[in-house]
């Protein structure tokens, strides 16, 4: 045998000790069930503290290398309660070295199946509710094959025929024939739960053994058993039964007389309904609480919400009229407060009052178990009851005895009950432990899995409803001598029978477990379920109804429309059939169930075939979900001041170099032809020379760039008009080109550079920039005209100026032909000819100044004057110390060499200019240092504008490649001209005279309405909320950005302004040297100023950093290019070649349309000529005019206005944006911006809806819609021309939908004919875009103001007994202001608050400089407005028979599914029903129809009993009859007696007729 020894060092030893490790407190059972957990799954079944989470810690300490990071599995441990996964994960956290993620309470944490793959990678355990981890299993967030560890705490509740969680994860999601299986540990102190309850089932359904530990010893060391005591109440006299019965009396003489004030419609019988139950639990509190309890049970209720009503009578709560149910409790509360003020007036403290019926005789008895044990050490004790308010009214009654004073009492309750958070279920709990409180009245939530203090004393106010209540909340006791009390009603024998019958259960269930050989059987359960093949995500019937209402809560709503699901049950031979009929504006209106047992299997069927249908016509995604918001994070396309965020809204690009330009002339032998251009200035006014210039490269432009022609923009508004002129071929011999090439470095050296000519030499040799840096080629040299408009180089001219001494040009010295009057000069630098000195540059050391010369003044010296007080020898000698020596040389008149400014900038908006005196200075030459001979003035005016010229230049012949590029990819490509391309990819930051910044306006527009029809024809079952979301997911900027870059567009845009330091050219390369290795060392430095400015270095690749946005931008762009140059067809041409398709189909169109007809039963509700009238078109299809009218709150056809809406909302957006572009060509980008949000509004729209008074046209089902339009109608009818308060006004958003569904109709049912459109649209706006109306935005001017003054603003927002109040306040060293406002609404209140602080400010005399919107507007030039690039044939509707997927079924219910009062016309038709399965349904038999109609009004049940049986045996015939309550403001009793029939059944069905026949007459029915 080999020993191998290693020393173990000190830091390895205290990683081992450090290490945790849960064996080390292991006991010595929780090691035995340990290890049989790693060896099969089970279930181990111990009381409550006997140290089942340890075992389950030490489970998952084995087996953590199955799921250790980086392995893609987990483990996950499954607690029932939010407060039981935070302890359960803090335990697991505190014992083993885990990565831990916590998912409880809401599904806040990963919400996309991105974020869910992030999970799995980052964390080891995970801990969650079993209602998550249900809705990540049937999502396909994460599947069973990729959880190692699965442990169930208190898995009791997984039964057979349970719907838990836990029973729908195991059945549906752990099947059999699954290949990976996860390990399965379940914790539980009772494994029967509730009547039918196995430990058979739970063992089948867990695919798990119960085990537990044979010798009860080693438990019982450590955990104690409680003594269990029954205390009775109650009496058998009957004469202390009389108070109760006198009280309750008075209650139900409450309760009729506040039913005596409802009526007959559907919310009058909810109103009746919610009164009776809430009746009820009143009687069931005053004889279970007493007098004083039943008061406190309503003051609860009256101090509360609507949660409040809804708990007292344990059901969800949803009556209207709260008024009433206030009057009731009310009532209630006085008779109840009148009865014990005179007991004692009310102090509950004195003896007499501790008596029934103050209180109840089982409060009385929990109050005497209280006080023998309240002076008891170290008591600690739990009440439980069953329901919330029960917790809460017994609490408040305890804290107030002063008999029971030395107990500190608190409820406890879940925290999904509203009532309790989990931070302060978290606090009681700690002042539980921590003595500080001693009762909790607790409710089931205090039973399981919370670390609860241990107590002396358990007392079940209420009797546990199950065996596992009972043995759990038993647990609870576990201190030495501890009592588990139950309060039994003596005059109950079921309630004896039930604790005697729990303890009965409970030995026999311990005594299975221990004698039982448990053989896991395996099992297939049967259960209905819905998978979809593509993703594998898979619902039951049983998860189908809670995701048809997320379903129906995704659905677009306002508070007058609530979308909920209804259900409606009549009876089959078969069973019971559920018809669902869903909200307005769902795809489909109704869906029956196929038969079945019970009514809730019922629902659960026609709920599971709703989601089957939905998610066919697409409803649903493929995960089974409603489609979700867009939501990128990793697009931050909003402004901050936040540097990492600004950061990350920037990309590193490298910008295109036009082809045209990188072709280089090479190493040139004897000679090289180049192609001329001939730059022609044209200045304006003529007040300056220019030397002619020409521009020469390897190979001709394009046609369009050769020809290119623009403006230059100079001081006071002057400007220059260049053109490029084709000048034929230029060739150049070797020596010639090197002149050439030595002349730019010359003058681009002056340009950029000049500094070095302060030097005595400069050289003009290559520097050690390598070629590779160079990346344009093209030269810029002087030429001189010839006949013909021939140019050539003035060679002569390049020649005299390099020949200059600073140059040090060997052999070049060129003797001056000097004329007759020539002489010689004392300049700085030597003597020189004036002819020499004539034209050139020259250099002031003590100004430090270059200057051109433009003259020498014989007549003037030194001596003349300066100044109005000094001459030049004067003035130099005070001010530089300068004494000069030859005073009498002549002066020179200079002009000083201009700064290199980007002429290419924003003109002057007025077309005004002004003639700019030209400023010279005289000079004496023996200051002046010569630097450039033959360097006159009108070179450096040529010179100045050259750079901004061929930066000009190459932005043009990049509009220019991408064009071709375009045309290369589809035809219409080439229908757009370069120029609106180059102004396409043109961004702001380029500071010229155009920008991208119109056209993005005019091609968002349109690709919101392209994209939004598109959607709206091809997803015809869609609603407006999935469409919108859908259309933001394709017009988002994340995904142009996304396209762009898969096209390469980003190479083309132009975001760089013209810098002189950054201006490269052949003889100038860039001298940063970018490659893999230093590119990031050189743009690493990034950053972004408060203004937008951004830290620019241009590197040999020409890096640029490019902002996200501005790249989504330019496919906007472009597309609003193609709109204006060719128009629609080529705009979506464009689209489908960047990647979004809208092609239509005219058959869509069709089909749609057609379906309007739908709603033709309705046209008698509405005057629909008059509708048409004032629209001002006659429709087609008179479906989708009634359509647009069409509330989602009237529900009784399914449809509704909003589809239309959503088409209305993109064609008014285009329209408006059309009309503003065209209007006022000269505004600026961001006022159109602004003028079209206030021009498409919702306020705007419902101004121009009450103006035509469309309110009363409307088809609805909510009287409080009609009022709130009404009211907005009449109030607007009073507004001033100049009104600014009408955005204060409160208005319903519905005025302004009627008018995008009304355009959207119109558009419809013409075809799409913009045109048509187009003049009815304007007609309809014409008081929306008349300027004197029009509600411009003060949050807008309020914020403009405090940037321009430097003003810090804040807004805060509270809501107050249903209003927003808004507080805006301004604050800095000068003023601090502060203005409120309140609104129902928060934008509202926001702008009212914001328009008060504008006024504030300007009374201090804060005023904004620029002029306000509206004056800008008014002030503009107006064009006669046109509609922008519409070219397409409209494809006229036709109407077609729709083809249906489904099978459509009558059902005569449809009928009767809404009241009356709905509006609803009296011959409605009856309304299909949409069968999932494709079967048939039966019709409904009369008895059903009238069980459905006493259902849908909320009547009581008909009762059908046999009166009579006539006839011999083999003939006998039956007679029926049928009694019902009619409910309303007159009760009646019907009762109607059918005829004869030879069965029963039919005898029924003919009384039912009757009743049905009676009802109709009657006006009850239709």
């Amino acid at each position: 045998m080999e020993i191998h020894h290693r020393a173990i060092d000190h830091e390895e030893m205290n990683l081992r000790q450090q290490e945790k490790d849960p064996r080390r407190i292991a006991r010595g059972y929780q090691m035995e069930l340990c290890k049989k957990a790693l060896e099969e799954n089970i279930i181990v079944c111990l009381g409550t503290g006997a140290g089942k989470t340890h075992i389950a810690v030490l489970v998952i300490y084995e087996m953590r290398h199955l799921f250790k990071k980086p392995q893609d599995s987990v483990c996950i441990f499954l607690a029932p309660i939010t407060a039981l996964v935070q302890q359960q994960a803090k335990v697991i956290e505190e014992s083993i070295d885990v990565k831990v993620g916590i998912y409880g309470g809401r599904r806040t944490h990963a919400r996309s199946h991105e974020d869910w793959e992030k999970v799995i990678k980052e964390y080891e355990v995970l801990v969650m509710t079993p209602e998550l981890m249900l809705h990540y299993l049937a999502h396909c967030f994460i599947k069973m094959e990729q959880i190692a560890l699965l442990i169930f705490d208190e898995c009791h509740h997984a039964q057979g025929d349970s719907n838990h969680q836990y029973a729908q994860i195991m059945k549906i999601f752990y099947p059999v024939d699954l290949v990976k299986c996860p390990r399965i540990f379940g914790m539980t102190a009772s494994p029967k739960l509730g009547k039918g309850g196995s430990v058979d089932g739970l063992e089948a359904i867990m695919h798990s053994k119960v085990c537990t530990i044979e010798d009860k010893d080693d438990v019982e060391q450590f955990v104690t058993s409680p003594k269990s005591i029954a205390y009775e109440y109650g009496s058998t006299e009957k004469s202390l039964l009389y108070p109760y019965m006198v009280y309750t009396t008075k209650l139900e003489e409450i309760k009729d007389k506040c039913m005596l004030a409802l009526g007959d419609t559907e919310v009058d019988q909810n109103t009746r309904k919610l009164l009776q139950k809430l009746h009820s639990d009143v009687i069931y509190f005053l004889k279970n609480l007493g007098i004083r309890g039943a008061l406190q049970v309503t003051y609860i209720s009256l101090a509360g919400d609507n949660n409040e009503t809804a708990e007292l009578v344990d059901a969800q709560y949803s009556c209207s009229d709260c008024d009433l149910r206030k009057n009731y409790l009310h009532e209630v509360s006085s008779i109840l407060d009148d009865c014990i003020r005179g007991g004692l007036e009310a102090d509950i403290t004195c003896t007499e009052v501790l008596e029934e019926p103050f209180f109840s005789e089982k409060i009385l008895r929990l109050i005497e178990i209280l006080s023998r044990f309240r002076l008891q050490p170290n008591m600690n004790c739990i009440i439980f009851v069953n329901r919330i308010v029960t917790a809460r009214s017994l609490s408040g009654i305890l804290q107030n005895l002063k008999i029971l004073s030395s107990w500190k009492c608190d409820f406890l309750v879940g925290i999904r009950s509203g009532h309790m958070s989990q931070k302060h279920m978290d606090i009681i709990l700690e002042k539980f432990r921590s003595g500080q409180l001693n009762l909790l009245v607790a409710t089931k939530v205090g039973e399981e899995g919370l670390d609860i203090h241990t107590c002396s004393l358990v007392i079940r106010f209420d009797l546990p409803e199950t065996l596992a209540s009972f043995i759990q909340s038993r647990g609870r006791a576990r201190m030495p001598q501890s009592e588990y009390a139950f309060l039994v009603d003596r005059s109950n024998l079921n309630e004896v029978k039930l604790i005697q019958q729990f303890v009965k259960e409970e030995a026999l269930m311990n005594l299975e477990i221990s004698c039982r050989q448990s053989r896991v059987q395996v099992t297939n359960f049967r259960e209905r379920t819905y998978k979809v093949e593509a993703t594998g995500a898979t619902i039951s019937s049983v998860m189908s109804v809670p995701l048809l209402h997320s379903y129906c809560s995704s659905l677009p709503h306002d508070e007058y429309s609530n979308p909920k699901l209804q259900f409606f049950y009549h009876d089959h031979p078969d069973g019971n059939i559920c018809t669902l009929v869903l909200p307005a504006n769902a795809p489909f209106h109704q869906i029956g169930s196929a038969p079945q047992p019970s009514k809730e299997a019922a629902k659960r069927d026609a709920c599971l075939k709703a989601c089957q249908a939905l998610h066919e016509v697409g409803a649903l995604t493929d995960y089974l979900l409603p489609e979700q918001d867009v939501n990128y994070e990793d697009l931050d396309l909003t402004d901050s001041d936040n540097e990492d965020c600004v950061e990350s809204q920037f990309e590193l690009h490298q910008m295109l170099v036009p082809a045209a330009l990188r072709v280089p002339w090479g190493q040139v032998d004897n000679f090289c032809t180049f192609s001329c251009y001939y730059v022609k200035f044209n200045p304006i006014p003529a007040d300056r020379t220019y030397r002619k210039f020409g521009l020469f490269v390897k190979e001709s432009l394009p046609e369009e760039a050769g020809n290119l022609s623009f403006d230059l923009c100079l001081d006071k508004g002057r400007t220059v008009k260049t053109q490029l002129i084709p000048s034929g071929g230029s060739t150049f011999d070797k020596a010639e080109i090197a002149l050439a090439e030595t002349f730019q470095k010359l003058f681009l050296k002056v340009l950029v550079d000049r500094h070095e000519f302060k030097e005595k030499y400069v050289s003009l040799e290559d520097n050690n920039v390598p070629e590779s840096n160079l990346t344009t080629f093209y030269l810029l040299l002087p030429v001189v005209e010839h006949e013909n408009e021939r140019f050539s180089v003035d060679w002569t001219l390049i020649s005299r100026c390099l020949s200059s001494l600073i140059f040090k040009h060997v052999g070049s010295d060129v003797k001056d032909n000097v004329c007759e009057v020539s002489g010689y000069l004392h300049l700085a630098s030597g003597s020189t000819s004036f002819n020499a000195t004539l034209s050139s540059l020259v250099y002031l050391p003590c100004k430090d100044t270059f200057f051109f010369v433009s003259d020498i003044l014989t007549e003037k010296n030194a001596y003349d004057s300066y100044s109005d007080s000094e001459n030049h020898v004067e003035h130099y000698s005070a001010l530089y110390d300068i004494h000069l020596k030859y005073p009498h040389q002549p002066l020179l008149k200079a002009k000083p060499l201009f700064t290199l400014k980007n002429l290419l900038r924003k003109k002057n908006r007025s077309g005004e200019w002004r003639e700019k005196e030209e400023y010279v200075v005289h000079l004496p030459p023996e200051l002046c240092e010569l630097k450039i001979v033959g360097f006159s003035k009108d070179i450096g005016s040529s010179l100045s504008l050259l750079p901004s010229i061929m930066h000009r230049l190459e932005s043009f012949l990049v509009a220019n490649e991408l064009k071709e590029k375009l045309s290369a990819s589809f035809p219409e490509g080439a229908e757009v001209t370069t120029d609106r391309i180059l102004e396409a990819i043109t961004s702001e930051g380029c500071n010229e005279n155009f920008s991208l910044e119109r056209l993005e306006l005019l091609g968002d527009a349109f690709l919101k309405f392209a994209v939004g029809r598109y959607l709206f024809l091809k997803h015809d079952a869609l609603d407006e909320g999935q469409l919108t979301r859908k259309r933001s997911k394709l017009t988002t900027n994340h995904n142009l950005f996304k396209l762009a870059k898969l096209k390469n567009l980003q190479v083309y845009i132009r975001d760089q302004t013209l810098e002189p330091c950054n201006f490269f050219a052949f003889g100038r390369p860039c001298p940063l040297t970018c490659n893999k290795k230093t590119e990031e060392s050189i743009h690493c430095q990034f950053s972004v100023k408060k203004n937008g400015a951004k830290f620019k270095v241009r590197c040999s690749k020409f890096h640029h950093w490019l902002r996200k946005k501005t790249i989504a931008d330019v496919v906007e762009s472009l597309t609003g290019a193609f709109i204006v140059d060719s128009g629609f067809k080529a705009a979506i041409a464009f689209l489908n070649w960047i990647g979004i398709k809208v092609d239509l189909s005219p058959s869509q169109m069709d089909a749609i349309c057609s379906m309007s007809r739908a709603f033709l039963p309705l046209a008698n509700l509405r005057d629909v000529d008059v509708i048409e009238k004032f629209l001002g078109h006659e429709f087609t299809h008179k479906g989708l005019l009634i359509q647009a009218f069409v509330h989602p709150s009237f529900n009784n056809f399914g449809g509704c206005y909003q589809r239309l809406e959503y088409l209305g909302d993109a064609v008014l957006d285009y329209v408006v944006t059309s009309y503003l572009y065209t209007t006022y060509p000269e505004l600026k980008p961001g006022q159109l911006t602004d003028l079209r949000s206030m021009s498409v509004s919702n306020l705007s729209f419902a101004y121009v809806a009450g103006r035509l008074s469309m309110n009363k046209f409307v088809i609805c089902d909510s009287s409080a819609l009609r009022e709130s339009m009404s009211k907005f109608v009449n109030e607007i009818g009073n507004f001033s021309s100049e009104a600014e308060d009408i955005e204060e006004r409160t208005y319903p958003k519905v005025l302004g939908d009627l008018v995008e569904s009304c355009v959207g109709a119109i558009f419809l049912d013409t075809g799409f004919d913009l045109n048509s459109s187009w003049k009815i649209v304007l007609s309809l706006l014409d008081p929306v875009v008349n300027t004197s109306r029009m509600q411009f935005n003060p949050l807008r001017e309020l914020i403009d103001l405090c940037q321009l003054y430097n003003l810090d603003l804040h807004f805060s927002k509270v809501k107050k007994n249903g209003e927003f109040v808004v507080e805006a306040k301004v604050d800095n060293a000068e003023v601090s202001e502060t203005a409120c406002a309140s609104n129902v609404s928060g934008k509202t209140a926001k702008k009212i608050a914001a328009r008060e602080m504008i006024r504030r400010l300007k009374a201090l005399g804060y005023s904004s400089k620029s002029k306000p919107l509206k004056d800008v507007v008014r002030d503009s030039r107006r064009l006669e407005a046109k509609l922008i690039g519409y070219d397409e044939v409209p494809s006229i509707p036709k109407l077609v028979e729709v083809p249906s997927t489904p099978k459509l079924v009558e059902v005569p219910l449809a009928l009767e599914l809404h009241p009356q009062d709905k509006g609803c016309g009296t011959d409605s038709p009856a309304i299909t029903v949409y069968n999932g399965s494709g079967s048939t349904t039966s019709s409904v038999n009369a008895r059903s129809y009238l069980n459905n109609i006493c259902a849908a009004k909320h009547w009581s049940t008909p009762v059908f009993d046999c009166i009579k049986e006539t006839g011999p045996h083999h003939i006998k015939q039956f007679v029926y009859k049928v009694q019902l309550q009619i409910v309303g403001k007159l009760n009646e009793e019907l009762e109607c007696i059918g005829e004869p029939r030879l069965k029963k059944k039919d005898a029924a069905e003919s009384a039912a007729e009757g009743a049905l026949w009676y009802l109709k007459s009657k006006g009850h029915i239709r």
